[in-house]
């Protein structure tokens, strides 16, 4: 309606824009990791509720949306095999970022992490680059058979010579999901784990969150914001792969957002995990609005 235009009103096909919103449909990642498959749909079925969300005026925050340009960069091919697809991807986030746009990345399996990094370590070259990865996991298993999946892409970042693991913090992480080897190599590599239950210790998790984002901002100049929706609790987000009784809110996704495209440092976001075929409505809507909140804050920067 003319007098209520909403967010997918001003998204405009193409590369170039201030966030730019990109698809990664595969899930083989997923199901080398031994999870459950139907990733590969999410980045079409979150577009479908965007459609329905977000007014381009939020009065609530005082926020115009128009004033940004939101561009949606399409999906990766499919098809492809998945080396060849995580090559695809770093390219594709590479040219977001050669444009100055900041990519806003929905899988798929949390494999896409990894490639997403590379394009933003490249960009970066030689400059201090962070990451906090908000996840019930803390996906650094080793490789499987040589082969990247959706359990590795932080050990393949923190194995890399241009990141250094003091500048990486786990958010969100739940003892029950995180093997003792993988807490002990993240700590090895001088990784820092923020577990669920501290966090909800003094029922503070955006204050939490807040805090890790600015001790990795403070010492970077380009943060890597990834969120797994399985680090949602299931009565609010039960479409995942791993959903769990356990962990954050929705409402505290939705600000975690919001937070996080308001902090200038922060240079791309994935969100990955979204499977409508266990459960499409409640957690399409989730990763909608998440967009939409990060967008509110990206709007909000002083620099826009």
């Amino acid at each position: 309606m003319k007098d209520d235009p909403r967010l997918a009103d001003i998204i405009y096909p193409g590369t170039e824009g201030h966030v730019v919103l990109l698809g990664f449909p595969y899930d083989e990642g997923v199901g080398r990791n031994g999870g459950r498959l139907g990733a590969r749909q999410g980045p079409q079925a979150m577009r479908a509720w965007l459609r329905r969300y977000g007014t381009v005026y939020n009065p609530e925050f005082g926020v115009e949306l128009s004033r940004l340009r939101i561009a949606d960069a399409g999906d990766v091919a499919v098809g492809l095999p998945l080396e060849q697809a995580h090559a695809a991807l770093t390219a594709k986030v590479a040219e977001i970022l050669e444009k100055g746009g900041l990519p806003f990345v929905v899988g798929g399996g949390n494999d896409q992490s990894w490639p997403n990094m590379q394009a933003l370590l490249d960009a970066y070259e030689n400059r201090p680059v962070g990451a906090l990865n908000v996840d019930a996991h803390l996906d650094v298993r080793p490789l499987i058979d040589g082969q990247a999946h959706s359990g590795s892409p932080f050990r393949l970042m923190l194995e890399d010579a241009r990141f250094s693991g003091e500048h990486f913090i786990e958010f969100a992480t739940q003892g029950s999901q995180a093997a003792k080897e993988h807490v002990e190599y993240v700590r090895h590599r001088h990784g820092h784990i923020h577990w669920l239950s501290e966090i909800y210790m003094n029922d503070d998790a955006l204050g939490w969150f807040n805090a890790a984002l600015g001790r990795v901002s403070w010492d970077c100049d380009a943060v890597f914001v990834s969120f797994d929706l399985d680090s949602v609790r299931m009565a609010d987000c039960p479409g995942v792969s791993c959903p769990s009784v356990m962990g954050l809110r929705g409402s505290e996704a939705l600000e975690i957002a919001r937070i996080a495209g308001l902090n200038r440092k922060v240079k791309l976001f994935d969100l990955s995990e979204y499977n409508p075929l266990i459960e499409e409505e409640r957690t399409g809507r989730l990763a909608a609005s998440m967009f939409y909140h990060f967008c509110l804050g990206v709007a909000s920067r002083k620099e826009v």
